[in-house]
């Protein structure tokens, strides 16, 4: 049955900022992957395409001054939600390409220090430039049983590579256990090491103050806080003046055919025409953030939290949490007897939306799975008891068949 909770009605104000949510059953739980899209993210979008379609930073008319003005107003939205100056903010095409475009500017020779625990945007991009852990270009810190890191095993990797590149996660997209990144953070600027966060599972969910942290980069994507896929962002403490990327169309201000000039600012890392519609979505999604307050958000998520072990899901026996019982916005779940994919596809039956498989995070993955994968829900601050009731009941009956089968 269904029962009142503190924050329900601030949870349905949430929802109905989404229109794919507002008037729909869907059972929404794979968060982690891609949020919903918040009404203004969509108004965004729609509003360029409708009403001043044109290119930024290059036309002298009037709806591409308009295209201008939103996306660097989005600029200015985005360094205001992770407390930075604007020109520390250049707009990728989302965490993959940030992390990719920044392994190119560390030396080859520089280690680079990681966590068992990384999406595999933070593996890949080190690896192809020739670091692994056999030739000890690339330190990989395990994870310890409940999903996250030990901090003393990260200290010494941190003091036995000065100097080093200490590039992690804030939260497991795998375990959704939130590390201690502010400590690991510390540790690793007490050995010199160039710090570079990936913030994509906190960005929609938590606040991240670039003024409080001695961050260096830090990147995150669109599509995981309310806005478009194909967008992301990517920070540099200090700018982007001496770095360089992809070349072409907006990146120069002077070209001959035996030197060019790179601009200023983060546009000489924004080579050609950007995900403009994507960018005036980011935006938007950054605006409308602030305005619900992450503390708002969290507060609806614990609630959640309170619904799921209300209703019982901690308690099905076949399903095994990894890490602690608590508050987050990932639960992940592995089973002894049953295949993830099984019981996710028969909860699809019910319009039920959760994540099976690796989750882009082999290593992590095969450590707590033993190689079946892994089931993941993953909530936002718009799912309610509807979605809890839905989710905990479907699971019940999908393992009892499967059991039955088996």
């Amino acid at each position: 049955m269904l029962r009142s909770y503190p924050k329900a009605k601030r949870i349905k104000e949430i929802r109905n900022c989404f229109p794919s949510l507002a008037y729909s059953e869907l059972v929404y739980l794979d968060n982690a992957a891609s949020s919903q899209t918040v009404d203004t993210s969509i108004k965004a979008v729609s509003d360029y395409h409708y009403n001043y379609r044109a290119n930024v930073h290059r036309g002298d008319f009037k709806i591409s001054g308009i295209a201008t003005d939103i996306y660097d107003k989005a600029r200015k939205e985005v360094a205001g939600l992770i407390n930075c100056e604007d020109w520390e903010v250049a707009f990728t095409a989302g965490t993959t390409h940030s992390m990719n475009m920044l392994a190119d500017w560390i030396p080859l020779e520089t280690p680079v220090i990681i966590t068992e625990l990384e999406h595999h945007s933070n593996i890949l991009p080190w690896m192809r430039q020739g670091r692994t852990a056999l030739n000890g270009l690339l330190v990989v810190v395990p994870a310890n049983d409940k999903g996250s890191i030990d901090i003393d095993m990260w200290e010494i990797a941190c003091k036995s590579n000065p100097g080093a590149v200490a590039s992690f996660l804030t939260q497991s997209n795998l375990t959704g256990i939130e590390l201690p990144w502010k400590d690991m953070c510390r540790i690793a600027k007490e050995s010199d090491c160039t710090t570079v966060i990936d913030a994509c599972q906190s960005i929609g969910h938590k606040e991240i103050d670039l003024q409080l942290n001695n961050i260096d980069y830090m990147a995150f994507s669109g599509h995981k806080m309310y806005a478009s896929t194909g967008t992301g962002v990517l920070f540099s403490r200090g700018g982007f003046n001496e770095k360089e990327s992809y070349l072409g169309g907006g990146t120069v201000s002077h070209v001959d055919f035996d030197h060019y000039v790179c601009v200023a600012g983060p546009g000489r890392v924004e080579a050609g025409t950007q995900n403009i519609s994507g960018v005036h979505a980011i935006g938007a999604a950054a605006k409308w953030i602030k305005e619900v307050t992450y503390k708002d958000i969290q507060e609806c998520e614990a609630e959640f939290f309170n619904m799921l072990q209300e209703k019982g899901l901690f308690a099905i026996e076949e399903m095994k949490l990894i890490g602690d019982i608590g508050p987050r916005s990932v639960y992940t779940f592995t089973f002894d007897d049953l295949h993830p994919s099984d019981v996710a596809g028969l909860l699809d039956f019910d319009n039920i939306c959760v994540r099976t498989g690796h989750m882009c995070a082999y290593p992590a993955s095969n450590k707590y799975s033993g190689g079946k994968g892994v089931l993941r829900i993953s909530s936002a601050p718009y799912n309610d008891e509807h979605d809890c009731v839905m989710l905990v009941e479907g699971l019940w009956k999908a393992i009892k068949k499967l059991s039955k089968i088996k």
